[in-house]
């Protein structure tokens, strides 16, 4: 799990300050206001530490990628090239790296279950480069593996018998790839950073549209694209891998699990999915609406459920632990269901421990979240909820504090826009109506 983040001069972020992330974590925000920005600098390290290779510094994308930010000048604050772009995260990790600190009078091997990830990326004459990257660990040892112009310093220190280590190496090219020694504990923790992007998952907010017919060849999705076009695949991929998930400490199939959802939220009575050609690998989803209407296309539903299937088998088809993020989740739904949405993530937190991240602008989501919150369905330091704004072209942010009872004490100005100015207005108005009457 990914337990904060901090950035620097990234597109509308001069300087975030450190924001905590919780299992549940939900930005809020006004248009424009550097929502996404923080969501995007998770997406920019996941292609980098999964696509790039050794010789690129950073991976910025192209129309294929994640996210395509064009060039560093479209990335750093202010377009000002001389500046230096910096990322820091810390996370807990699914395994722990195992480090081996023996020396000549005893044989020690510790496991080191989360660490702090620092680093800082310029541009000069000859291009981008890295003028530091850092990994730190805090306990069980007190641990500094950094690399500063090519050369990787190492330094530990026993937090018990304050023994003390510190040795160097150069790497040939940048602060990654190989060292020009053997001795490569910084290699671990790379390995430990790329491991824990490929269990991030990520749905934006402009899906694909849905199909009448849908071919599969037999391909099991290992990642999940970003519109969402994987989503049937996925389903397939989890009936023949027969890939279940826990409700209740049972196991029930994914596909029992979407439609069960799509009943309770009442966007469908019942959801198949059926062979529709068996000799050309061809499959349509099919829904039926009410218990006496006939089954018909998805394509032929509302565009709401269509956009909506992709969260909904992420949020069950993604490994267990997977960070999500998920940006406009409930996107084209009616108000009602946007408030169940917030049920759907609450609930795929606690029983698959997912981590979800997600960016919205539905006030029915929040609400039903803090009467969850007041209801004991989900602790309060199980979610995190954070409102952006944009003061002058610079990014702000504020962590919105709840209490356990779901009460939040620092609601930022016309949050979901002015109610109480629109319920005046309307009386004014009718009060001067009447008065011709």
């Amino acid at each position: 799990m990914i337990t904060h983040i901090r950035m620097k001069n990234f597109k509308s972020w001069k300087d975030s300050g450190k924001i905590d992330l919780a299992p549940l974590t939900g930005f809020f925000g006004t248009n424009s206001s550097g929502k996404s920005s923080l969501l995007q600098m998770l997406l920019l390290l996941k292609q980098t530490a999964l696509e790039s290779n050794q010789d690129e510094v950073i991976s910025l994308g192209n129309k294929e990628s994640l996210i395509n930010h064009g060039s560093f000048k479209d990335v750093i604050f202010g377009h000002l090239e001389n500046e230096t772009l910096e990322f820091e995260l810390s996370c807990n990790l699914h395994s722990p790296i195992i480090l081996d600190v023996s020396n000549e009078n005893e044989d020690l091997k510790v496991e080191i279950e989360s660490f702090i990830f620092n680093t800082s990326i310029a541009l000069n004459a000859h291009g981008l480069y890295i003028p530091e990257l850092k990994y730190t660990i805090e306990s069980p040892i007190s641990l500094i593996i950094s690399c500063k112009d090519r050369e990787l310093s190492f330094k530990y220190k026993d937090l018990q018998h304050k023994n003390q280590i510190h040795y160097t190496s150069k790497f040939e090219r940048n602060c990654y790839g190989k060292l020009q020694n053997e001795k490569n504990d910084f290699r671990l923790f790379t390995n430990a950073f790329e491991t824990t992007f490929s269990n991030v998952y990520y749905l934006g907010p402009s899906r694909i549209d849905s199909k009448r017919f849908y071919n599969w060849q037999g391909q099991h999705p290992e990642n999940y694209e970003k519109f969402g076009n994987q989503t049937i695949d996925a389903l397939l991929s989890a009936r023949v891998l027969k890939i279940n998930t826990i409700h209740k400490k049972e196991e029930v199939p994914i596909e029992e699990k979407i439609s069960d959802w799509l009943k309770k939220m009442d966007l469908a009575y019942s959801f198949s999915l059926d062979s529709a050609d068996p000799k050309n690998f061809s499959y349509v989803v099919q829904i039926q609406k009410s218990a006496h209407s006939p089954k018909v296309s998805l394509v032929d539903m509302g565009y709401g459920l269509s956009q909506f299937l992709p969260v909904l088998v992420l949020c069950y088809y993604a490994s267990e632990g997977a960070t999500l993020i998920l940006e406009q989740p409930g996107i084209h739904l009616h108000p009602r269901v946007q408030s169940q949405v917030a049920d759907l993530l609450i609930e795929v937190v606690k029983e698959r421990n997912l981590q979800i991240l997600v960016e919205s602008h539905s006030e029915h989501l929040l609400n039903r979240l803090q009467r969850r919150i007041a209801e004991e369905e989900i602790r309060v330091d199980e979610t995190a909820l954070y409102f952006c704004r944009n003061e002058d072209g610079e990014s702000k942010i504020d962590h919105l504090k709840m209490d356990e009872f779901g009460n939040i004490s620092n609601w930022p100005d016309n949050f979901f826009g002015d109610e109480i100015g629109d319920l005046i207005a309307m009386t004014e108005a009718q009060r001067e109506r009447q008065k011709g009457i």
